[in-house]
């Protein structure tokens, strides 16, 4: 568990990573913008941005799951374990 800030008790989302190839003309049809509800029935506008697997280890994504994509030899290759280690407010830290 992490302490997550802002106002919202967490857990405030719940963040689900796929990982999957999306041709150019495919990428090209798919939402660019997300949005969020906000209190008081405003929205936060999310921009989406596909990147290379090759460039998540540096990343502040979470769960950090960066480096173990990164360290992919090809964006098809099996993943034997896709276990991670626990996160905590000790090694992880929100930006």
């Amino acid at each position: 568990m992490v302490t997550r800030p802002g106002a919202t008790a967490p857990p405030r989302k719940l963040h689900l990573i796929y990982r999957l190839h999306i041709t150019p003309r495919i990428r090209a049809c798919l939402a660019t913008e997300e949005y969020d509800e906000l209190e008081g029935g405003g929205q936060e506008i999310g921009h989406v941005e596909w990147i290379d697997y090759r460039e998540t280890a540096d990343l502040p994504i979470f769960p950090p799951i960066g480096p173990a994509l990164a360290a992919l030899p090809t964006p098809i290759a099996p993943q034997t374990d896709a276990a991670l280690p626990a996160v905590t407010d000790d090694n992880y830290v929100w930006v």
